[in-house]
């Protein structure tokens, strides 16, 4: 009974193995692009994860969707473009400027635009608040 009960803790530990990519590359630098431009977008499904960091289903189809185009030939922009198309700008770390992301560029702008006014205001009155009571 005890082995019975061994066996079965060590087969459920080996059920938690991770994927591994054994994608072979032309050269050298066709791999650090690939691994470059796997880096710089994010899995769909995960949670802040970018393609070489998640073990996702979806995330090992586009990891090796990037490995073929970067094999093709393609640059990092028509790669970039085709995810985006896909995926949306979601898989994108760095979306682009257009209107549905200017509230996400502007919005830090403004916060600290308004930070500085806040300040610049109550500097302002204890300067005021000094001034009268050196005159008093």
């Amino acid at each position: 009974m005890m082995i019975l009960l061994f066996t079965l803790l060590f087969i459920s530990f080996t059920a938690r193995a991770q994927v591994v990519d054994t994608w072979t590359f032309a050269s050298p630098q066709q791999q650090e692009k690939a691994l470059a431009i796997a880096s710089q977008l994010r899995c769909p499904q995960c949670q802040n994860q970018n393609l070489l960091e998640s073990n996702a289903p979806v995330a090992v189809s586009m990891r090796h969707q990037v490995y073929t185009m970067v094999a093709e030939g393609k640059d990092e922009a028509e790669i970039t473009a085709w995810m985006t198309q896909r995926y949306g700008d979601f898989v994108r770390y760095n979306p682009p400027l257009n209107e549905q992301t200017l509230p996400l560029w502007a919005l830090p702008c403004l916060l600290l635009l308004l930070i500085a006014v806040v300040i610049w205001r109550v500097a302002r009155g204890q300067k005021k608040g000094r001034a009268n009571d050196d005159s008093a």
